[in-house]
């Protein structure tokens, strides 16, 4: 067979595969504590792929990528077709194969490491590829139409090799250069809120593992099994600045008392958004304006607090944490929006923050339920990328333009005077956007991103109608442009060669309701279009829930991350369905949380205008009989 230097055309015919899946990787073993206790309910994953387990009460846990697999009976005969395979321009060139609406291509372990749907230009763009063997997969509106192996002979010359020789069972005959692969490594992750987590490198199966997991310090803090008490001691004129003036947001003095010990001389705060924070201080019209005249006076019986244990001593610490927030459940009748979110993303191997349940007194008083919510900080990063945990740490900006100072604004680590931040990576990321169509989205951004993790996010921001999250763009009418906010972005620390930029939510107080205030239809002002749906219409704001907003895929990021990834987005959300967000699961976490806070709803004194113990009770029930719904919703969405 004739090969040119730079592409490969080659005629594809039926072919079956059984054979090659074969060769699929499996993991077993054991995961304990440092004292060779096993450790239940550990999430295991290759990468943040499909392959995942959670560990049994034993600590026992199994992976099999025999998922990846596809019997032939999926696979249909079809008319030869002609296809141009180009490696040097990355490139998968289906204009002459017009039946094909789907790419894939498979590592010799069965791994998928490439997923695609068939842009219009009928041009496929390309990861970059290790050397050895890989089956491409072309697949079409009833399933998969070809089969075949490719061989990377010479990454230098930049060519494909086509083994077309068949076994009698119908799979490929791989030839020797397939023991190149024998070493391509995987990425086995180890999750627990209660311990650090763990990565390990694995270049072939193993069924014998033992894994010792890192007790962490912070669990004792966010135990879901219990209400902790936390009891202020504030000077009364600095009470009364807080309760005048807080909505500066400055730090004032105290001493708290936890668990019978004594922290002395921390920094105390009410904390809010710009938007709702003034609203307990100031007068609000039905316009929404603040009329700041006058005198301002606290008025919201309950605020959210953030602690800061070094305001005043830089060695303090809390539990390991310099930081932690009490947040009052202020859009959140039920009190279980934020941890039953959180939790959902962190099923979904989502890096997001752990919570727990906390009684508040100050001075003596009873405040309230309120939850304490870990701090998107250094200390977060350093604990969910233990080896690369002292990178950047972005809130709320988005890989948009190349100015530099728009993400030094947004730094939230590594930005003291003598740090020298250096934001390159991200103005590197927006240019690898802003350079990208669909056909080189995919090759230009894999140094950036892992895809299937925010495939991943979006499932779960979607069917949990995190309306006020990511995707909700709020029309700046001066800018002539969308912001979307309540996320973070962490870039591994540029030790890491190959780090990088993750995506971590922020403010749940508003997910989980009956109805998305932007997507869902029969709103005030109409609905959005979700975040796959294109749009030509960018440069006019559009009206939904009383606000005006860009459409999402109008964001080039969010667009070609939808072009190409929607099949991906659609098996990724079907595991969300199965084995997550199940009605079930749900309801019995939700009795369990009610159970836990029946007691302190009883006694708090300070509930918002027009709650009550029965009314939270009300919730709650609302909250387990609209959820089936909601998962009815998304299934929906994603199988239209």
């Amino acid at each position: 067979m004739k090969i040119s230097k730079n592409s490969l055309f080659f005629t594809l015919n039926f072919v079956l595969i059984c054979a090659f899946f074969a060769a699929a990787r499996e993991y077993s073993g054991v995961v304990v504590d440092s004292s060779g206790k096993p450790i239940q309910g550990v999430f295991v994953s290759v990468g943040h792929t499909e392959f995942y387990a959670r560990t049994d009460q034993t600590g026992k846990f199994t992976i099999k990528n025999a998922t990846t697999a596809v019997s032939e009976r999926h696979v249909s005969k079809a008319e030869p077709q002609k296809a141009r395979l180009n490696f040097r321009g990355r490139t998968l060139d289906l204009s002459s194969a017009p039946t094909v609406t789907s790419a894939s291509i498979y590592a010799i372990n069965g791994k998928r490491v490439f997923n695609s749907l068939i842009p219009s230009s009928r041009v496929v763009g390309l990861p970059g590829l290790a050397m050895g063997a890989y089956m491409l997969e072309l697949r079409g509106e009833q399933g998969a139409l070809y089969r075949t192996q490719i061989v990377l002979a010479n990454q230098t010359a930049a060519s494909f090799t086509l083994g077309s020789a068949l076994t009698p069972g119908g799979g490929p005959r791989l030839t020797k250069s397939t023991q190149t692969l024998a070493a391509v490594s995987e990425l086995l992750i180890f999750r627990h809120d209660d311990y650090w987590p763990r990565d390990s490198v694995m270049t072939g199966s193993n069924t014998n593992m033992r894994v010792e997991l890192k007790s962490d310090e912070r669990s004792f803090i966010f135990d879901q099994s219990k209400v902790r008490e936390y009891r202020f001691t504030i000077d009364p004129t600095d009470l009364n600045y807080m309760n005048t003036r807080g909505y500066r947001e400055e730090f004032k003095p105290a001493t708290l008392t936890f668990e019978g010990r004594t922290y002395p001389n921390i920094g105390i705060r009410y904390k809010g958004s710009d938007y709702t924070l003034p609203r307990c201080f100031f007068n609000a019209g039905f316009s929404g304006n603040v009329d700041t005249n006058g005198t301002p006076n606290k008025t919201c019986k309950k605020i959210s607090y953030k602690l800061k244990f070094t305001e005043y001593n830089k060695e303090m610490r809390f539990y390991g944490m310099k930081k932690i927030n009490l947040h009052a459940f202020a859009a959140d009748p039920t009190k279980m929006h934020e941890i039953l979110s959180y939790e959902l993303f962190r099923d979904m191997g989502i890096h997001a923050p752990r919570v727990s349940y906390a009684n508040v007194y100050v001075n003596g008083n009873l405040m309230g339920l309120f939850l304490a919510v870990e701090e998107i900080d250094g200390r977060f990063t350093k604990s969910r990328w233990p080896d690369n945990g002292d990178g950047n740490l972005y809130k709320e900006v988005w890989p948009r333009t190349a100015d530099a100072n728009y993400y030094l604004d947004g730094l939230k680590t590594n930005d003291g005077e003598n740090d020298n931040p250096n934001v390159q990576k991200m103005v590197a990321y927006y240019n690898a956007v802003n350079s990208s169509n669909e056909q080189n989205f995919v090759p230009n951004l894999s140094p950036y991103m892992d895809f299937d993790y925010l495939l991943r996010y979006l499932a779960v921001d979607v069917a949990i109608k995190n309306w006020d999250g990511m995707r909700s763009w709020y029309w700046d009418n001066n800018k002539r442009q969308g912001n979307n906010h309540n996320y973070f972005f962490y870039e591994e620390e540029a030790k890491k060669s190959n780090g990088k930029i993750w995506i971590i939510p922020w403010d749940m107080d508003q997910a989980l309701t009956s109805r998305d205030n932007y997507f869902d239809a029969g709103g005030y002002g109409g609905a959005l279009p979700q975040w796959n749906v294109p749009t030509t219409d960018c440069g006019n704001p559009k009206s939904a829930g009383g606000n005006s907003f860009m459409p999402p895929n109008c964001d080039k990021l969010t667009k070609l991350t939808a072009a190409n990834f929607w099949s991906r987005y659609v098996q990724l959300g079907d595991l969300f369905l199965n084995d997550v967000f199940v009605s079930q699961r749900l309801n019995d976490k939700i009795t369990k949380h009610q159970s836990l806070i029946d007691n302190a709803m009883r006694q708090d004194p300070n509930l918002k205008q027009g709650e009550s113990y029965n009314s939270w009770t009300n919730d709650v029930s609302s909250l387990k009989n609209y959820l089936p719904n909601n998962i009815s919703q998304f299934r929906s969405y994603i199988h239209p």
